[in-house]
């Protein structure tokens, strides 16, 4: 891992060493961009699987510590229960020791009670029968001889018991001792392994510590050029959008005037809007207002005309407003591309509705005297880019 940490910044160096910053191909600082987001998003996965196997690595930890906690009680159980045996073993001792001495005892009394039987010979339990006086008397020292033979015989046989007995003890507690200590070896080296388990991991999960540390760092570094890469790649659109746009309005602008001035040398492309009348009652320019009583600028031209004659559309195109028009009163207005609208002021009804799409000639509204007028007539304005201009070239007049 730390090999390919070092390899990663070297060869990012390396790139960024390179890197045209004010490269003229957005391409390329596209591409550039997309493989610095390419090598934060590896990094990302590398450093994310660090930190899966630090957190596996940190369960095995736990785990481990939960095996040796109860390996340690069942140590410290061990260690009971060899000393209740010790305990055990120490307390059959000192019955030994004492059953030794009751040994020697009855061994001396069964010697000694040999030696009298020895020196009196067979003769001297009969001769005490013997000098019985009575019946009484004899069946009385028969009971004793019986009962000292009697005696004699019980304490050989406890000599034995007692003998074998504390040989049993010993044995059996020897065997529980020897049984006992195995354990307790056993768990001390089961506690040993597992400790070393746990320094093995530890050791590891420091080593994975120190590489999610590289990996932080290196992640910030290569979203940092990332972001260098993407300001760097932004801006250049951004200068490249605008000037592409300044292009197409220029171009626009130029097609616009372009097709404005073919429309004024045609002689009047457009259809005359009250088919009934050809009476110009005011013309374009500056004039007398007729309520207002002052100069002012005339932005179109009247057409009179009989209320209720019809007004047809100049030239085709898609209504943009077909309602009250401040002092213009009912005007209906059609957008005809290319920046080019014509505006029907004065109307007592409007026939077409936003977003209708009218042909060249078709009846659009009613002659009226709505809004500031002093009579039936038709307001008629041509508007290039929002400007109102004069309408005779492009009525032919």
């Amino acid at each position: 891992m730390k090999k390919k940490i070092a390899i990663v910044i070297l060869v990012l160096a390396f790139a960024l060493s390179s890197l045209p910053i004010m490269a003229d191909n957005l391409g390329e600082l596209r591409q550039q961009y997309e493989d610095a987001q390419t090598a934060v998003q590896e990094t990302v996965e590398v450093l994310e699987s660090t930190r899966a196997m630090m957190n596996q690595i940190h369960q095995t930890i736990m785990e481990l510590d939960e095996r040796m906690m109860n390996a340690t009680d069942d140590l410290l159980s061990i260690d009971q229960a060899l000393y209740t045996t010790q305990e055990a073993l120490a307390q059959t001792e000192e019955y030994w020791a004492q059953a030794q001495l009751d040994l020697e005892l009855q061994h001396d009394a069964v010697r000694a009670r040999l030696r009298e039987i020895q020196e009196s010979g067979s003769t001297g339990l009969l001769s005490v029968v013997l000098q019985a006086t009575s019946l009484r008397d004899f069946l009385l020292r028969l009971e004793l001889v019986n009962n000292i033979a009697r005696h004699d015989q019980e304490m050989v046989e406890r000599l034995e018991t007692t003998e074998a007995r504390v040989a049993q003890m010993q044995e059996t507690y020897a065997r529980h001792l020897s049984s006992v200590e195995m354990l307790l070896s056993q768990q001390e080296a089961y506690i040993e392994r597992l400790e070393g388990l746990e320094a093995e991991q530890l050791a590891f999960f420091e080593e994975l510590a120190a590489d999610e540390e590289k990996y932080e760092a290196l992640l910030a570094f290569e979203r940092e050029q990332a972001q260098i890469m993407y300001t760097a790649w932004s801006t250049a659109y951004q200068a490249e959008r605008a000037r592409r746009t300044a292009a197409q309005l220029e171009q626009q602008r130029i097609a616009n005037e372009q097709r404005i001035a073919a429309m004024q040398n045609l002689g009047g492309r457009f259809r005359w809007p009250v088919p009934s009348s050809g009476r110009i009652t005011s013309g374009f320019g500056y004039r007398n207002h007729p309520t207002r009583r002052r100069r002012e600028f005339h932005t179109g031209i009247d057409i009179g005309a009989r209320h209720g004659a019809d007004i047809i559309a100049a030239e085709g195109g898609v209504v943009i407003l077909s309602s009250w028009h401040g002092g213009y009163g009912n005007t209906v207005i059609i957008d005809h591309g290319g920046g080019v609208h014509t505006l029907y002021g004065h109307n007592s009804r409007n026939l077409v509705s936003v977003g209708d799409t009218v042909t060249a000639g078709q009846r659009i509204a009613l002659i009226g005297s709505t809004g500031v007028s002093t009579g039936p007539h038709l307001h008629f304005e041509v508007r290039v880019n929002g400007q109102a201009v004069n309408p005779g070239p492009f009525l032919g007049l």
